[in-house]
């Protein structure tokens, strides 16, 4: 079952945004926003922000109720970066 989270975040570039996907425990996809720089999963790592996507398992993340985010949510954001 896939589940959808949005979460803040932090790297070289400030304070942020990530937004990620699980299938099961394992993330599938994501998109790390900060300002007006956007990364995401299809590159598998950024010098300036690391990994493009989560290598630990959903249950280790400690991600709350009010992180997760609908399907729907997730694909504008997905949409959005496949496009910058």
């Amino acid at each position: 079952m896939k589940r959808y989270f949005k979460r803040e975040a932090e790297s070289d570039h400030g304070l942020g945004v990530v937004y990620m996907e699980f299938d099961g425990e394992a993330a599938s996809r994501q998109v790390e926003i900060y300002g007006d720089r956007w990364f995401d999963s299809r590159t598998s790592y950024y010098p300036d922000v690391g990994p493009g996507l989560c290598d630990q398992p959903l249950s280790e993340l400690g991600m709350l109720d009010e992180e997760e985010i609908t399907d729907k949510e997730f694909e504008q954001v997905w949409e959005k970066a496949l496009n910058k």
